[in-house]
């Protein structure tokens, strides 16, 4: 009589129980790998983006976080303060451009040296979110090739 044999996939089985039970801790360190890439994507995009942080005060402000179950991995302005002199305004100030307050001059000889209504951002966060999305996926590839090695494939 013919039969099928499923001791094979059974030990298939069992390999992807344990790799699942690794699996959140896993799914953190990827996130936690990505997170910091995207920091040094950021600092550099800000370097390159022409912004005068020759004391390191706009990049000291971004941080690296990951979700609090390791599903996801961004870089935001700190949360050290509100208002509008905070971290995060002055970053969104600089990253996306602000309005330029009107000139108060009354008199009738006055002539405004501001000339445009609006100060253009330096997009750093946009410029490091497409040159990241290629090593994202590097980084994601070697997740991959190091699950399948876990697999003994």
């Amino acid at each position: 009589m013919q039969s099928i044999n499923l001791s094979a996939l059974e030990g298939l089985t069992k390999d992807l129980d344990t790799l699942l039970k690794k699996m959140p801790e896993k799914n953190r360190e990827l996130h936690e790998e990505l997170a910091e890439l995207a920091k040094r994507e950021v600092d550099a995009q800000i370097t390159a983006s022409g912004v005068n942080d020759s004391g390191g005060k706009i990049k000291s402000w971004q941080e690296p976080h990951v979700g609090s179950r390791g599903g996801y991995a961004a870089v935001r302005a700190s949360d050290a303060g509100t208002g509008g002199n905070s971290p995060g305004a002055i970053t969104n100030y600089v990253g996306s451009g602000h309005k330029i307050r009107r000139p108060g001059g009354k008199s009738k000889r006055y002539r405004p040296a501001i000339k445009k209504p609006y100060v253009d951002g330096r997009h750093f966060y946009q410029k490091a979110q497409t040159a990241m999305e290629s090593k994202a996926i590097d980084v994601g590839n070697r997740f991959a090739d190091d699950l399948a090695k876990e697999l003994g494939g």
